[in-house]
């Protein structure tokens, strides 16, 4: 053996025994740990390893982090993205499967995704698939390339993307086939100019994660330039007004004219006041809406869950006999294609999805961009001037345009699945409730109690069998010689 080869082997044969030795040190050490914990489980946890996981399980990492913000500023805490509630109902409905009758369609039948917001309107908003990009700002929510990426992605695949509160996008509204101006509690995008290009019109009151108030974005959180839109870095405050503006007359019948309120317990009386003002569409944004920087107190404890809002106004418009002429929007903590037929099957023409996108739109570019700017980074307008990199616009647009492909096909397997060809024939006849509690929440035709159409089965087939021994009476008497006397 060459002397080459010998010092190769030295090298590979020490560095084996120094993995060897640290390896052996590493699984003394993990069970000398696993002993301790094993012994302080035992043990009062006070001063122990083990208290940490008492108080994370008593307040939750997102309530630690929301006192340390408190202790730390001094202000109310604020909440990114969304909160996540209590119960959210969506999850505890099920479909009811086709089988014998009805029966499931084959994999290739087509299945109608399209929808019409507002078809009383002189140009009604036309959707390829019932799901619209939700209201997100810019400026005050996203930055620039994010908000384009969005409506490039809303243009590929024949839906709608909201601007949002802050200030008008050139660049958005030039890429976006459909565009809906979100009329904001702020002054931003008033101008008459502006409002003439919308496809449709939505008033915004409130929503799910700031209820009704009025919203306050330092100068801080705010990029340079949507700042130069109101005319100087100042602090921005947009107020609610609670009443829908004068100029509503003007452009009603020429384009859907939409509201945007916070689902409430006490909703049927804003569709009492909604319908007559007379809007083409109603958006109910559920408690689980997500928000760029939403106070925590308001977003996690106020509002109505989407699933309950949406099947509550649908069964008000159709008893007040007016379904027809309103379409209804919900949205608020929507995941999936599931989430979006079960909407619909309650009573929703369409959903708005908004975080989702977000994680959608920023796949495969935040992991490469870790540790030097939060995941936020890339889409969020408070971020753009510390990120060292720029959203990608070519990737962002694809992978929004296939999460929504993904969630047409995925739509129309649901429909397959249950027997229809048309997101129109969806009902609560389609869904089941997975607990109890859901059961008592939605009245939905396939949570009847078994026995109870049992007992209803039963009491029809007697009073059968009581009509035919009366007829056979009444025959046998009527072939009586005196009974015709």
């Amino acid at each position: 053996m060459t002397g080459t080869g010998i010092v190769v082997l030295w090298v590979i044969g020490g560095n084996l025994l120094i993995f060897l030795v640290v390896g052996v040190g590493l699984v003394f050490v993990l069970r000398r740990m696993a002993i301790r914990l094993e012994r302080g489980l035992g043990k009062n946890p006070t001063g122990t390893l083990w208290e940490t996981l008492y108080t994370i399980n008593a307040n939750s990492g997102t309530q630690l982090a929301l006192t340390m913000q408190r202790a730390e500023q001094g202000k109310p805490a604020m909440h990114p993205m969304g909160s996540s509630p209590a119960v959210f109902w969506l999850d505890q409905i099920g479909f009811d499967p086709a089988t014998l009758d009805p029966v499931p369609r084959s994999r290739e039948v087509a299945v109608d995704l399209t929808v019409q917001l507002g078809p009383h309107a002189k140009t009604p908003l036309k959707l390829s698939l019932p799901v619209l990009i939700a209201p997100m700002g810019y400026g005050v929510a996203l930055n620039d390339r994010a908000k384009i990426a969005l409506a490039q992605a809303s243009s590929l695949v024949g839906t709608a993307i909201s601007s949002g509160e802050g200030p008008f996008l050139p660049e958005e509204r030039a890429f976006a086939t459909k565009w809906i101006l979100q009329w904001s509690r702020s002054a931003w995008a008033h101008q008459t100019e502006v409002v003439q290009l919308a496809d449709m019109i939505e008033i915004q009151l409130g929503q799910g994660s700031e209820a009704g108030i009025g919203i306050v974005k330092d100068p801080g959180a705010v990029s340079p330039r949507a700042a130069d839109a109101v005319h100087g870095n100042v602090e921005i405050r947009t107020i609610s007004r609670g009443q829908v503006p004068e100029w509503i007359r003007e452009f009603k019948g020429k384009v859907p004219i939409g509201v945007k309120v916070p689902a409430n317990q006490h909703l049927e009386q804003d569709l009492a006041l909604l319908t007559k003002w007379g809007v083409d569409v109603i958006t109910l944004d559920g408690s689980s809406a997500g928000s760029a920087g939403s106070p925590a107190v308001i977003s996690d404890h106020f509002g109505l869950d989407v699933g309950l809002a949406i099947h509550r106004a649908h069964r008000w418009l159709v008893a007040a006999g007016i379904r027809e002429q309103v379409s209804l929007v919900g949205s608020g903590g929507i995941h999936d294609a599931a989430d979006i037929a079960k909407l619909l099957a309650l009573g929703a023409d369409a959903v708005a999805v908004g975080s989702t996108l977000l994680f959608a739109l920023s796949h495969e570019q935040v992991a490469e961009n870790l540790p030097d700017m939060p995941p936020t980074g890339l889409t969020m307008g408070q971020h753009k001037e510390t990120a060292p990199v720029t959203l990608d616009l070519d990737r962002a647009g694809e992978h929004v345009a296939a999460w929504f492909e993904a969630t047409r096909i995925e739509l129309a397997m649901i429909c397959q699945a249950l027997g229809v060809t048309s997101i129109h024939d969806l009902g609560p006849q389609h869904l089941v409730a997975r607990t109890i509690e859901a059961s008592t929440r939605f009245r939905l035709a396939s949570d009847a109690d078994p026995l109870c159409w049992m007992r209803i089965n039963e009491a029809l087939n007697q009073l059968v069998a009581h009509y035919q021994a009366s007829n056979a009476v009444l025959t046998h008497l009527a072939d009586q010689p005196w009974f015709a006397d």
